[in-house]
């Protein structure tokens, strides 16, 4: 028996395995990050910052994340010295987050650890397959992303 393949099917199963994915690698961070003094959420804010220096309505922009739950996060990384304000030059009140020397260390080793850990778990993954898959997730971030706005801003028009 012939079954057609149905990429639309097939791309959706891959999604909601995105699911899973998503709780056992925040479960798997929570316990790399255990003595390191932030959580799963502060250092995803980190790594934004050590990307580079940002206000905090673009980070939350970026990490489709709400300014004020970014600005909770940020003041806390800011109570604990990992990150700093720096003068915006183009806008005054808007200030920059940038990590501090502390900041960029501690990231700099949780990324290595997390790197470690890829690879003794997937190192086996060719270069061609993660290439594909990046794509892949690349377009589907995109669109679900794009789709989110589209829905906000349709809420925002129903809202007045």
């Amino acid at each position: 028996m012939l079954v057609r393949f149905d990429p639309q099917e097939r791309l959706y199963k891959t999604l909601k395995l995105v699911r899973s994915i998503h709780l056992n690698m925040q479960r798997s961070a929570e316990h790399m990050l255990d003595g390191a003094g932030i959580s799963v959420a502060e250092r995803a804010v980190l790594e934004l910052f050590c990307e580079m220096p940002l206000t905090v309505p673009e980070a939350g922009r970026r990490l489709s994340m709400k300014r004020q739950f970014v600005l909770r996060v940020v003041n806390g990384l800011m109570d604990k010295t990992l990150l700093e304000r720096r003068p915006n030059p183009e806008h005054r009140s808007a200030y920059l987050c940038a990590p501090t020397a502390a900041g960029r260390d501690l990231f700099a080793e949780i990324h290595r650890r997390e790197v470690e850990l890829l690879h003794a778990l997937l190192g086996d993954i060719n270069q061609t397959e993660v290439v594909a898959a990046l794509r892949v997730m690349t377009r589907v971030s995109t669109a679900f992303e794009q789709l989110a706005g589209e829905l906000d801003d349709a809420g925002k028009d129903e809202a007045l």
